[in-house]
Protein backbone atom coordinates (compact mmCIF):
# COMPACT_ATOMS: atom_id res chain seq x y z
CA UNK A 1 0.00 0.00 0.00
CA UNK A 2 2.83 2.38 0.63
CA UNK A 3 4.26 1.85 -2.83
CA UNK A 4 0.96 2.79 -4.24
CA UNK A 5 0.66 5.76 -2.07
CA UNK A 6 3.67 6.87 -2.88
CA UNK A 7 3.23 6.60 -6.95
CA UNK A 8 -0.26 7.94 -6.54
CA UNK A 9 1.13 11.09 -4.64
CA UNK A 10 3.54 11.62 -6.72
CA UNK A 11 1.40 11.47 -9.93
CA UNK A 12 -1.41 13.81 -8.20
CA UNK A 13 1.57 16.12 -7.15
CA UNK A 14 2.87 16.37 -10.78
CA UNK A 15 -0.56 16.59 -12.30
CA UNK A 16 -1.69 19.17 -9.76
CA UNK A 17 0.96 21.38 -10.48
CA UNK A 18 0.81 20.92 -14.65
CA UNK A 19 -2.64 21.87 -14.47
CA UNK A 20 -2.54 24.98 -12.43
CA UNK A 21 0.62 26.16 -14.25
CA UNK A 22 -1.09 24.80 -17.53
CA UNK A 23 -4.34 27.09 -16.73
CA UNK A 24 -1.44 30.19 -16.24
CA UNK A 25 0.03 29.74 -19.18
CA UNK A 26 -3.57 29.45 -21.26
CA UNK A 27 -4.78 32.42 -19.71
CA UNK A 28 -1.73 34.40 -21.13
CA UNK A 29 -2.96 33.87 -24.42
CA UNK A 30 -5.20 36.50 -26.32
CA UNK A 31 -9.07 35.43 -25.03
CA UNK A 32 -11.12 33.80 -27.33
CA UNK A 33 -15.30 33.73 -27.83
CA UNK A 34 -18.04 31.67 -26.48
CA UNK A 35 -21.36 31.10 -28.47
CA UNK A 36 -22.59 33.83 -30.50
CA UNK A 37 -19.41 35.87 -29.59
CA UNK A 38 -17.67 33.66 -31.85
CA UNK A 39 -19.53 35.16 -35.03
CA UNK A 40 -16.86 38.27 -34.52
CA UNK A 41 -13.78 36.85 -32.41
CA UNK A 42 -12.07 33.69 -33.38
CA UNK A 43 -11.59 30.90 -30.57
CA UNK A 44 -8.08 30.63 -28.26
CA UNK A 45 -5.85 28.68 -29.61
CA UNK A 46 -3.34 26.72 -27.88
CA UNK A 47 0.58 27.45 -27.44
CA UNK A 48 3.13 24.25 -27.21
CA UNK A 49 3.67 25.06 -23.85
CA UNK A 50 -0.35 24.89 -22.46
CA UNK A 51 -0.61 21.65 -24.47
CA UNK A 52 2.37 19.85 -23.15
CA UNK A 53 1.32 21.00 -19.33
CA UNK A 54 -2.38 20.16 -20.40
CA UNK A 55 -1.20 16.89 -21.42
CA UNK A 56 0.79 16.17 -18.55
CA UNK A 57 -1.79 17.10 -15.78
CA UNK A 58 -4.51 14.75 -17.80
CA UNK A 59 -2.03 11.74 -18.07
CA UNK A 60 -1.06 12.18 -14.34
CA UNK A 61 -4.82 13.15 -12.56
CA UNK A 62 -5.91 9.85 -14.54
CA UNK A 63 -2.98 7.88 -12.65
CA UNK A 64 -3.58 10.03 -9.72
CA UNK A 65 -7.00 9.09 -9.62
CA UNK A 66 -6.68 5.73 -10.57
CA UNK A 67 -4.73 5.63 -7.28
CA UNK A 68 -7.14 7.58 -5.40
CA UNK A 69 -9.76 4.93 -6.05
CA UNK A 70 -7.25 1.89 -5.42
CA UNK A 71 -6.21 3.14 -2.33
CA UNK A 72 -9.94 3.24 -1.37
CA UNK A 73 -10.56 0.03 -2.56
CA UNK A 74 -7.37 -1.75 -0.43
CA UNK A 75 -8.39 0.09 3.08
CA UNK A 76 -12.26 -0.64 2.87
CA UNK A 77 -11.83 -4.07 0.89
CA UNK A 78 -14.26 -5.42 -1.85
CA UNK A 79 -15.68 -2.76 -5.13
CA UNK A 80 -18.23 -0.64 -4.84
CA UNK A 81 -20.52 0.63 -7.32
CA UNK A 82 -19.33 4.39 -6.68
CA UNK A 83 -15.84 3.47 -6.96
CA UNK A 84 -16.45 1.44 -10.61
CA UNK A 85 -18.82 4.77 -11.48
CA UNK A 86 -16.31 7.34 -10.78
CA UNK A 87 -13.48 5.08 -12.78
CA UNK A 88 -15.95 5.31 -16.17
CA UNK A 89 -17.30 8.67 -15.74
CA UNK A 90 -13.73 10.27 -15.36
CA UNK A 91 -12.37 8.07 -18.20
CA UNK A 92 -15.42 9.03 -20.20
CA UNK A 93 -14.92 12.55 -19.78
CA UNK A 94 -11.15 12.45 -20.36
CA UNK A 95 -11.76 10.74 -23.69
CA UNK A 96 -14.03 13.35 -25.18
CA UNK A 97 -11.84 15.96 -23.93
CA UNK A 98 -8.96 14.33 -25.52
CA UNK A 99 -10.52 14.09 -28.47
CA UNK A 100 -11.70 18.09 -28.70
CA UNK A 101 -8.03 18.68 -28.10
CA UNK A 102 -7.01 16.56 -31.40
CA UNK A 103 -9.22 18.46 -33.13
CA UNK A 104 -8.53 21.44 -31.92
CA UNK A 105 -5.20 21.05 -32.64
CA UNK A 106 -4.85 19.06 -35.69
CA UNK A 107 -8.41 19.27 -37.96
CA UNK A 108 -10.33 22.86 -36.84
CA UNK A 109 -10.19 25.29 -33.74
CA UNK A 110 -12.63 26.49 -34.80
CA UNK A 111 -14.82 24.20 -35.10
CA UNK A 112 -19.15 24.34 -34.48
CA UNK A 113 -19.16 21.24 -32.83
CA UNK A 114 -16.41 21.23 -29.98
CA UNK A 115 -19.18 22.37 -27.37
CA UNK A 116 -20.40 18.64 -28.17
CA UNK A 117 -17.08 17.31 -27.13
CA UNK A 118 -16.33 19.71 -24.39
CA UNK A 119 -19.86 19.83 -22.14
CA UNK A 120 -20.02 16.54 -21.48
CA UNK A 121 -16.58 15.86 -21.28
CA UNK A 122 -16.41 18.48 -19.07
CA UNK A 123 -19.51 17.16 -17.10
CA UNK A 124 -18.40 13.55 -16.64
CA UNK A 125 -15.01 14.16 -15.72
CA UNK A 126 -16.15 16.51 -12.84
CA UNK A 127 -18.76 14.00 -12.09
CA UNK A 128 -15.93 11.41 -12.03
CA UNK A 129 -13.63 13.53 -9.53
CA UNK A 130 -16.70 14.12 -7.05
CA UNK A 131 -17.44 10.48 -6.88
CA UNK A 132 -13.70 10.37 -6.43
CA UNK A 133 -13.82 12.82 -3.14
CA UNK A 134 -16.87 11.56 -2.06
CA UNK A 135 -15.29 7.79 -1.81
CA UNK A 136 -11.73 9.06 -0.47
CA UNK A 137 -14.11 10.82 2.13
CA UNK A 138 -15.42 7.78 3.18
CA UNK A 139 -12.57 5.55 2.96
CA UNK A 140 -10.81 8.31 4.97
CA UNK A 141 -7.55 7.77 2.23
CA UNK A 142 -7.19 11.87 2.98
CA UNK A 143 -7.66 13.74 6.02
CA UNK A 144 -11.65 14.88 6.05
CA UNK A 145 -10.54 18.90 5.44
CA UNK A 146 -7.95 18.08 2.48
CA UNK A 147 -11.18 15.28 1.04
CA UNK A 148 -13.55 18.29 1.71
CA UNK A 149 -11.51 20.97 -0.19
CA UNK A 150 -10.94 18.50 -2.80
CA UNK A 151 -15.02 18.41 -3.32
CA UNK A 152 -15.65 22.12 -3.04
CA UNK A 153 -12.86 22.56 -5.66
CA UNK A 154 -14.25 19.66 -7.99
CA UNK A 155 -17.61 21.56 -8.35
CA UNK A 156 -16.09 24.74 -9.47
CA UNK A 157 -14.76 22.95 -13.10
CA UNK A 158 -17.73 22.43 -14.89
CA UNK A 159 -17.35 26.57 -14.71
CA UNK A 160 -14.28 27.25 -15.86
CA UNK A 161 -13.91 27.65 -19.90
CA UNK A 162 -10.53 28.04 -21.76
CA UNK A 163 -12.01 30.57 -23.83
CA UNK A 164 -11.61 33.01 -21.01
CA UNK A 165 -10.56 33.88 -17.90
CA UNK A 166 -12.89 31.76 -16.54
CA UNK A 167 -9.86 28.86 -17.19
CA UNK A 168 -8.76 29.88 -13.81
CA UNK A 169 -11.31 28.65 -11.61
CA UNK A 170 -9.42 25.33 -12.19
CA UNK A 171 -6.43 26.38 -10.48
CA UNK A 172 -7.87 25.78 -6.94
CA UNK A 173 -8.67 22.13 -8.18
CA UNK A 174 -4.84 21.96 -9.61
CA UNK A 175 -3.33 23.03 -5.97
CA UNK A 176 -6.07 21.22 -3.80
CA UNK A 177 -4.46 17.94 -5.90
CA UNK A 178 -1.26 19.01 -5.57
CA UNK A 179 -1.60 19.01 -1.85
CA UNK A 180 -3.22 15.77 -1.60
CA UNK A 181 -0.16 14.70 -3.58
CA UNK A 182 2.43 16.28 -1.22
CA UNK A 183 0.36 14.95 1.62
CA UNK A 184 0.35 11.05 0.26
CA UNK A 185 4.20 11.34 -0.35
CA UNK A 186 5.05 12.68 3.18
CA UNK A 187 2.36 9.58 4.53
CA UNK A 188 4.10 7.09 2.82
CA UNK A 189 7.71 8.12 3.70
CA UNK A 190 6.36 7.81 7.41
CA UNK A 191 3.73 5.25 7.52
CA UNK A 192 1.31 8.21 8.92
CA UNK A 193 -1.70 10.02 8.06
CA UNK A 194 -3.75 8.82 4.82
CA UNK A 195 -1.84 5.22 5.42
CA UNK A 196 -2.90 4.55 8.93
Amino acid sequence: MVELARLTGACSAVGGAALSAACLVHNSLPQGCIDAGCESRVMRGSSPADLVLFAVAGLMLAVSGVGLLLLTRRKRGGRGAMVATAGIAGAAGLVLLLAAAVVSTFVDNNWEGMPGLVVPGVALLALGLVLVAVVVIRARVLPTPLSALLLATVVTLPFANEQTSRILLAVPFGLTWLGAGVLLLRSSEDGTAALA
